[in-house]
């Protein structure tokens, strides 16, 4: 069967009807997928040795012939072990692997195989479950070997084998990227690239098949801003008169003194919603900084005036359409907005919670609220635009994205509303204003270069009243004091988070979880363990938090919590964003060293809401210089943009990949360190875009963004 872009996995040899399930639940269909399924690390076995000169703890290749194999007994019934000695002509070297049997067959005596991995000395000078292969096929092992995520019963050496064959077709792959600019950048092929990323030659190979996937990445990053600016230009929004004496109405029934960075924010809002283009604004802010206030206020001057319940037609369905990442969020905004706005109808849904002002409704019967014109705003998660909720009359959508709307989804909301309303430019589609909001600081000169096609507000200072929080990194003798600290905190009335990165115990990351420090802190024998932190929270209101709890549960869990209900709240990440409890001074973050900084000071965040002292203690488990510098900004700083450039500063641009930790929705390998690669794509795409007929020039260009905008549906 000859391969092609678009065969199924399932025609690679070695990938069965098993395989490909497991393949497809991670969205890797066909050959292409495949070949776009990069790894997150490499292991480096370049280097060959004999045995006699095989260093101790450094990665090697070793070939060498099988001199003996069997099975030796252990300690544990569970664990079997194969003993092997192998041999070449500088020397023997005991060799071991645990539970795998097959090898006793698969590995004959006499035979020549590669062996990859450490050589330790902890049964004597041992390799230890060696990767292997035979001499000469070096997938495995004689090379930088790269390491795949991998799912249901796919093995890496499978996985390995199909993405090696797939790569004998990269070269079909359509090289998008002008040649102007591979040629001026020196840059590799889209096929050398993708080849060296897989299964690397060098170093510096990989480095360079890296930062032309990077390049491609920002360039069309860039391109899509300028798509969304000219699709803008294309659409109506409807004109928000400004009402200077209802919003200063509004703003005057808020039980606090608005910041002068909130009154420019909102300003810059209400001018934008002013005009028939539609708004395409990012306010950005740092933890606490009110961004909840300037959107309320974005929504206020968005709502048309309210209307008696006998004058509603539904003509004008919902105002204001406002977009939360969790429905913990959700459902807080929803409480939030309702107190702000006592006289609108603001309405929530979300899987499990719906709600019509304080009133919770049936699904229908919301919706039919919605039809009839009797809801002003209607908030929830990102689901609100896939349940075939009528939106779209909306004049303002407001996007609450922790990082998670890219721009290709900014582009596809300008596409939700099919007819055109009245507008002064007849024959115009319409589309809503949009405000998106983010959370965690970014530079400006990096949030203009990610952020390019948006108009950028920024929210650089706090409500006056809020004291510093005090954050401090606790070493494990100074632990049993804190604690104490803790719980005098709580005896004096306040409340407590307590942070861990796992849900379950894991003792291949040897974090603490959810599970483990709840039952530490308030074990009922206080005895001398855990360097006595054990039971010191005993009798106290403690539960937990985590993303496994049914989403009622959490939801009653963080609404106790909020109420006074409960005194320490133990808890994953999914606190960290927008959940807003003013009683809360106290913050214990474990293994603080497994967490970025942005997430570190999101979670220093969730204190420090009220004029309360308030505490950050970052409890690490293991400390390098690296990991030191990192939590000692967190200490020494608490403007979350200075954090953001000090994580530029520490990150460097040495990451492989970084989409896992850079938050950008539209990038898979660029990192927020790569400033000036975005930079040099920001200005090649000016460039170009001032030829004349440039799409019509390069088509393979035109084609590569509209195949961006078509892997996005909101619909």
């Amino acid at each position: 069967m000859s391969l092609r872009l678009t065969t199924p996995v399932s025609g690679l040899p070695g990938i069965g009807d098993k395989a490909a399930t497991d393949l497809a639940s991670i969205h890797v269909k066909t050959v292409r997928d495949l070949l776009w399924y990069v790894p997150f690390r490499y292991d480096d076995f370049s280097k060959r040795v004999p045995i006699a000169k095989a260093p101790i703890d450094t990665p090697v290749t070793i070939d060498a012939r099988i001199k003996s194999i069997g099975l030796r007994p252990s300690r544990s019934s569970r664990v079997k072990i194969v003993d092997a000695v192998i041999e070449d002509e500088t020397g023997e070297l005991k060799v071991i692997w645990f539970n795998q049997l097959y090898l006793l067959k698969t590995m004959l005596v006499g035979s020549k195989h590669s062996f990859a991995g450490l050589i330790d000395h902890r049964f004597g000078k041992t390799f230890s479950n060696p990767i292997h292969e035979p001499v000469g096929q070096n997938v495995n092992t004689g090379r930088i070997v790269p390491v795949y995520g991998l799912t249901g019963g796919i093995t890496m050496r499978k996985l390995r084998d199909a993405i090696k064959r797939s790569l004998t077709i990269v070269d079909t792959l359509p090289d998008w990227l002008p040649s102007e600019i591979v040629a001026s950048k020196e840059l590799p092929a889209l096929s050398a690239a993708l080849s060296s990323v897989h299964f690397p030659e060098s170093h510096e190979a990989l480095q360079r098949g890296i930062d032309r996937l990077k390049f491609d990445e920002l360039f069309l990053h860039q391109m899509l801003f300028e798509e969304v600016r000219r699709d803008r230009k294309t659409k109506n929004a409807t004109a928000i008169p400004i009402d200077e004496a209802s919003i200063k109405t509004f703003v005057a029934t808020l039980p606090f003194t608005l910041t002068r960075a909130q009154k420019v924010a909102a300003w810059e809002i209400v001018q934008d919603l002013a005009k028939d283009v539609p708004m395409n604004r990012l306010l950005e802010g740092d933890v606490g900084s009110g961004k909840t206030v300037v959107a309320a206020i974005a929504a206020h001057a968005a709502m048309e005036p309210p209307l008696p319940l006998g004058e509603r037609d539904g003509e004008r369905g919902v105002s204001v359409v406002y977009l939360a990442p969790t429905e913990i969020l959700a459902t807080q905004q929803h409480k939030a907005f309702c107190k702000m706005m006592p006289s609108r109808n603001i309405a929530l849904l979300t899987h499990n919670q719906i709600f019509y002002n304080a009133e919770k409704v049936k699904r229908a019967e919301l919706i039919e609220k919605i039809s009839s014109g009797a809801v002003d705003c209607l908030i929830g998660t990102h689901a609100v635009l896939q349940e075939g909720i009528d939106v779209s009359n909306a004049s303002l959508v407001i996007i609450d994205e922790q990082h998670r709307f890219g721009v290709a989804q900014r582009h596809a909301l300008l596409h939700r509303n099919p007819s055109p309303q009245p507008s002064p430019s007849q024959g115009r589609e319409y589309a809503p204003h949009l405000l998106s909001m983010t959370a965690t600081p970014i530079p400006r000169s990096l949030a203009l270069t990610i952020y390019g096609d948006l108009e950028l507000s920024i929210l650089d200072e706090l409500p006056k009243g809020r004291k510093p929080i005090g954050t401090a990194m606790v070493p494990v003798e100074q632990r049993v004091g804190m604690w104490k600290h803790v719980r005098s905190e709580i005896e004096s009335g306040r409340q407590a988070f307590v942070i861990c990165p796992l849900i379950d115990p894991s003792d291949s990351l040897g974090s603490k979880s959810v599970t483990e420090v709840e039952k530490m802190l308030t074990a009922l024998s206080p005895h001398r363990g855990e360097s006595g932190e054990r039971g010191v929270l005993n009798g106290l209101r403690v539960t937990t938090l985590h993303g496994k709890l049914k989403s009622d549960e959490k939801q009653k869990r963080n609404e106790d919590f909020r109420d006074g209900k409960i005194d320490v709240l133990v808890s994953t990440t999914v606190v960290e964003v927008g959940v807003d409890v003013p009683n809360a001074t106290v913050m214990v973050i474990m293994s603080a060293e497994r967490f970025g900084l942005a997430q570190l000071h999101q979670l220093r965040g969730r204190v420090g809401r009220s004029d309360l002292q308030s505490y950050c203690y970052l409890l690490p488990d293991d400390l390098n210089p690296h990991s030191n510098n990192r939590l000692q900004a967190v200490v020494e700083s608490q403007n979350g943009f200075e954090l953001a450039e000090r994580d530029l500063e520490l990150r460097g641009a040495g990451n492989v990949f970084g989409n896992a930790q850079s938050g950008f929705p539209d990038f898979q390998f660029a990192t927020s360190a790569d400033v000036p690669l975005m930079k040099q794509a920001r200005d090649w795409s000016q460039k170009l875009l001032l030829e004349k007929d440039f799409f019509e020039k390069h088509p393979l260009v035109r084609a590569r963004i509209e195949e961006a905008l078509e892997q996005i549906h909101l619909e």
